[in-house]
């Protein structure tokens, strides 16, 4: 079974993710699939992770 690891967001693509978050009224997650890719498109900025608005 493949594990899926959060991404690593820099600044910028949190606000991003904040933004479309509250735009859309869900939780967006981004996963980093550099590890487990293998013939899948890349996400989010070429990241993913979840985040988690406080």
């Amino acid at each position: 079974m493949e594990e899926n690891k959060y991404a690593q967001l820099n600044h910028e693509q949190l606000k991003e993710i904040n933004e479309m978050e509250e735009k859309l009224g869900v939780t967006l997650i981004a996963y980093d699939t550099s590890a487990t890719q293998t013939n899948r498109s890349t996400s989010f900025n070429a990241a993913s992770s979840e985040i988690n608005p406080s």
